[in-house]
């Protein structure tokens, strides 16, 4: 009896040792390592269709809807571009509007932020992966997701279906534009509404 416990001990050690040293798990740590990255290398970037949408209504898309009272959302009205592209020999965007085509563009050292135009807090976008492991650059004036097989229907699903209207609490101070607001419509996520300033 001992010796048949030892022996399914060994066939059990065997086989998990192959399972965490074997091809197959180390390529599975690998790409959850990358998942987590906060980070785009030039190839990724230049390689990638994005779409890119307002978080907040703008006199740059006049048909969006507005809500009175309320700052209205962008992200369940129509993208900005659905044909983004970062141009690296060139370094500027390509795909946008006849104003907004060909705007410079600078990627930091480590790929974690990309300037348009000239680095300023506001407009700097700061990357993330998401959880289908497609890439998210948000600003506080942009949001831009990548496109995976030039499909975008339901690529803003989990933001524009999840929309509500957050009210600003006491004593914060509303930065965004000349006018004071007290209410947003935003994504009910938490790492949203903490990420985007009032």
């Amino acid at each position: 009896a001992e010796a048949e416990a030892d022996a399914a001990n060994n066939t059990t050690n065997t086989t998990a040792s192959l399972i965490r040293g074997g091809f197959w798990y180390s390529k599975f740590c690998t790409e959850e390592r990358d998942a987590l990255r906060s980070t785009i290398s030039r190839e990724e970037l230049r390689s990638t269709t994005f779409s890119i949408k307002f978080w907040f209504q703008t006199k740059l898309l006049p048909d969006m809807k507005r809500i009175k009272g309320v700052v209205a959302s962008g992200l369940d009205g129509p993208s900005f571009s659905d044909n983004m592209h970062f141009d690296l020999p060139s370094g500027t965007i390509l795909g946008m509007s006849e104003a907004d085509n060909r705007s410079p563009f600078f990627v930091n050292d480590d790929g974690s932020i990309i300037d348009i135009r000239t680095p300023h807090p506001t407009f700097s976008l700061h990357v993330f992966r998401r959880k289908d492991w497609g890439w998210e650059f948000r600003s506080q004036v942009y949001v831009v997701r990548s496109v995976d097989n030039d499909r975008t229907e339901q690529l803003w699903d989990n933001y524009a279906s999840s929309l509500i209207i957050e009210k600003r609490k006491k004593g914060v101070p509303c930065t965004r534009g000349d006018v004071k607001y007290k209410r947003r419509e935003v994504p009910d996520v938490e790492e949203i509404k903490e990420f985007l300033k009032w």
